[in-house]
């Protein structure tokens, strides 16, 4: 039998498996995925580096996706405050997100919202001790 932590180390694979398969069907990266829901969430764009933070991706990756998003005009950046870059959504990219990554977000809202408030609280409130904890433990290698 299974031990807890290899149960939900493969529902989380198996969750990643879902998104990434969402990221395909609606013609992205799962780089591109991540960041167009990003901006989606954000009322009036982000920094560079937020977008590394919410999405847990690297510089690098990040700023390759961006780059392949801008050449398709779907955003755009902008120099920020010090040495800070501002990314926007263009027109096209909320059209896009619209028709794409809002479905998403829908949908998981009707999962989360079907989950009674206690449930909702548990859930948020075990998974981010989980994160931190793990986090901590890791930056100890």
């Amino acid at each position: 039998m299974k031990n807890m932590f290899q149960q939900i180390n493969q529902l989380d694979r198996q969750i990643g498996s879902i998104y990434h398969e969402a990221a395909l069907k609606m013609g992205f990266s799962d780089s591109e995925l991540w960041i167009l829901y990003a901006l989606s969430v954000s009322a009036a764009g982000c920094r560079q580096t937020e977008l590394c933070q919410s999405t847990g991706m690297t510089k690098t990756t990040v700023n390759s996706a961006l780059k392949k998003m801008e050449e398709a005009g779907v955003l755009y950046r902008a120099p920020g405050s010090g040495r800070n870059t501002l990314v926007f959504l263009t027109e096209q990219g909320a059209a896009l997100a619209e028709r794409t990554v809002c479905r998403l977000i829908k949908a998981e809202n009707e999962i989360y919202e079907g989950w009674t408030p206690e449930e909702q609280s548990v859930f948020l409130r075990l998974n981010r001790d989980f994160m931190e904890k793990l986090d901590a433990w890791a930056k100890t290698l």
